[in-house]
């Protein structure tokens, strides 16, 4: 069956190998992402997802900064860092990032709302958190960027928080780096997928 939602969902992968040669306007790119944001579902249409995109000087800022020298606190061995560091520093290298953050403000406002359901409500923002990544990735894949996902909070969350002036209510869940892609990854084992998928 033809599908081109199921040919950009094969082309996603995590793509590492990122530059900043991007020819599309980061004021494009970010009303892309507004509108990838504002299109994913959830749960009782809470909608509490919420994205911080990062370009430039800001983007540089996140990696050669905050979580370079947050990890530095962490590596006693300056050899055992060089890996660390030349790892922070592809993401550096790429052209932006989106911080990706659900609202808890919201999640308590729709455990107020359906009560009978508010034991569900974290577990669901979680699954809306997910739909909203997997979409930025798919989304910033089909118009040609490559991308990869990280989680580094809580270990960056104040600073984070400080440097953006981030609502306090906003929790971080990761950090989705893109970029021109400069070479492919490896193809991944997959198991079988009728161990998988049952179809009766």
């Amino acid at each position: 069956m033809n599908s081109k939602a199921l040919e950009v969902i094969k082309a996603r992968r995590s793509f590492y190998d990122l530059d900043k040669n991007v020819d599309i306007a980061k004021e494009d790119i970010g009303d892309y992402i507004k509108e990838v944001v504002h299109n994913c579902p959830s749960s009782y249409n809470g909608q509490s997802q919420r994205a911080v995109v990062l370009f430039g000087d800001d983007h540089d800022y996140l990696w050669g900064k905050i979580v370079m020298e947050t990890l530095r606190k962490k590596v006693n061995d300056e050899e055992d860092f060089k890996k660390t560091e030349k790892k922070i520093n592809g993401f550096k290298n790429a052209f932006g990032t989106v911080l990706i953050f659900e609202d808890q403000a919201s999640n308590r406002e729709l455990k107020e709302k359906y009560p009978n359901y508010a034991d569900n409500v974290d577990p669901w923002s979680e699954q809306n958190s997910g739909i909203v990544t997997l979409a930025l990735w798919i989304s910033l894949r089909d118009i040609g960027l490559g991308a990869n996902l990280q989680h580094y909070n809580p270990i960056i969350d104040k600073e984070v928080k400080e440097k953006w002036n981030i609502n306090d209510s906003w929790t971080l869940k990761s950090q989705m780096v893109f970029g021109n892609i400069l070479s492919h990854p490896a193809e991944k084992k997959k198991k079988p997928i009728d161990e998988r998928v049952i179809i009766k």
